[in-house]
């Protein structure tokens, strides 16, 4: 998997307004890595559409929606005039008990860095999502075939999304904190009272506060659970047919690298005995490059299922097959290029360095090699063309295949991957 490299950039403010501000209407939200953009739930899987990212972190100082009631009692006051919803700051409340007290909010305790803390939760979510993936193919009673390979190509698709998003966002090297604690929101009253706003529920178009009590007595529907009323159909419907499960993760077994490194042993070898009269030093050279480096698989293994089973019968899993395929192909063309290449004269090339940058924005390493013909050439990792110097200093820009037939490098310290 192709995994690019960025700097995050956050301005952050100190000034009094701006930390009240961000702790008001909408809360604190900071960016997740796993936003399951599917409009519809796929079925079988919960409707997790957030993989826990530093938002999860900030909601202890930051919450927007609070539960269970202030250690300090409310006072209350029937008679008391309260000012209109329009008359009061942006920042600024009233308690729902008395409307005369106007509260302000307010962060305390704020500023320290939760970005460990974020990849540690992101790495936790992204295996929730694995597992809970897992046990619904495994015990999979109600998806039909058809549901259950979507859902596994859906999965697999997300995945590799969430896990280069993670990479991006928590695993790059960082010159500053992304992410610093905003603190406890608490409100500021006008009856000299401070309230812990964790501990509030907060209307934030009414601009009024109240306890979780007071709230649940004026609003009992928002606290009522809807599960009990809707029908679970999942025991009483028929199941599809054929019922099928997928099973038997490369992650627990043999792993899909290893079931390519296998097949391509088998392809180089069957190649090398076909053409053992022909193979010049070069070509040996060519092969048993393919051999050292070349694998291709950008699955992740913890959710690709060996086998399948359909109403008591089990195979293959198709996904996986067409993985396996898809590998043998992609050796077998690099096998008939080295074929190709042995029935022509080229010019031999050495390895003379690589270099590669230890971090930064799209950073790629440049391979140096020093030609019998004089030649110096330089490539970049997943360009397409290599430019050489003769001895006259005449520059040269050839395309990966053409210097391939022109030249053969004896030993690359890392392969560049030739588009197909």
């Amino acid at each position: 998997m192709n995994i690019r490299k960025h700097w995050k950039k956050l301005l952050l403010t100190t000034t009094a307004l701006f930390w009240a501000s961000c702790t008001s209407e909408n809360g604190s939200t900071y960016p997740t890595i796993g936003q399951d953009t599917s409009s519809a739930v796929e079925p079988g899987i919960s409707s997790d559409s957030n993989i826990e990212s530093s938002s999860e972190n900030a909601a202890e100082s930051s919450s927007s929606d609070a539960v269970a009631s202030s250690t300090s009692e409310v006072p209350s006051s029937s008679s008391a005039t309260a000012p209109s919803s329009s008359s009061l700051n942006p920042n600024a409340y009233r308690l729902a008990s008395d409307p005369s007290v106007t509260c302000t909010q307010s962060n305390i305790n704020g500023g320290k860095c939760l970005d460990e803390e974020d990849a540690k939760n992101n790495e936790k979510a992204i295996q929730r999502k694995i597992d809970e993936y897992k046990k619904t193919v495994e015990e999979n009673q109600t998806l039909t075939l058809e549901q259950l390979d979507s859902l596994e190509e859906k999965t697999i698709a997300d995945l590799k999304k969430w896990i280069d998003a993670d990479y991006n966002a928590f695993r790059t090297p960082q010159s500053h904190c992304t992410h610093v604690d905003l603190g406890t929101p608490i409100y500021k009253c006008s009856n000299n009272e401070t309230y812990d706003a964790t501990t509030l529920v907060t209307d934030y178009t009414e601009k009024l506060i109240y306890t979780k009590e007071a709230h649940k007595a004026k609003f009992p529907e928002k606290y009522q659970s809807s599960s009990s009323t809707e029908p679970n159909s999942s025991n009483s419907a028929t199941p599809p047919s054929p019922l099928c499960q997928k099973h038997d993760f490369t992650a627990t077994k043999d792993s899909l690298y290893a079931a390519h490194e296998k097949d391509k042993k088998e392809l180089i070898e069957s190649a090398m005995k076909a053409n053992a009269s022909s193979l010049r030093e070069k070509d040996s050279l060519c092969l048993e490059r393919i051999s050292k480096y070349y694998v291709i698989s950008d699955i992740p293994l913890e959710i690709l299922a060996q086998k399948q089973t359909c109403d008591g019968e089990t195979t293959v899993n198709p996904r996986y097959q067409k993985e396996l395929d898809s590998n043998k192909s992609f050796i077998q063309n690099l096998i008939d290029k080295c074929i190709q290449y042995s029935k022509i004269d080229q010019t031999a090339c050495d390895d003379l360095e690589t270099m590669c940058p230890d971090y930064g924005v799209d950073s790629k390493c440049t391979y140096k090699y020093k030609c019998e013909d004089g030649a110096i050439c330089r490539q970049q990792e997943d360009s397409n063309s290599i430019s050489c110097s003769d001895k006259s200093d005449k520059s040269v820009t050839y395309t990966q295949d053409e210097f391939d037939l022109k030249y053969y490098v004896k030993e690359r310290s890392y392969p560049l991957i030739p588009e197909t």
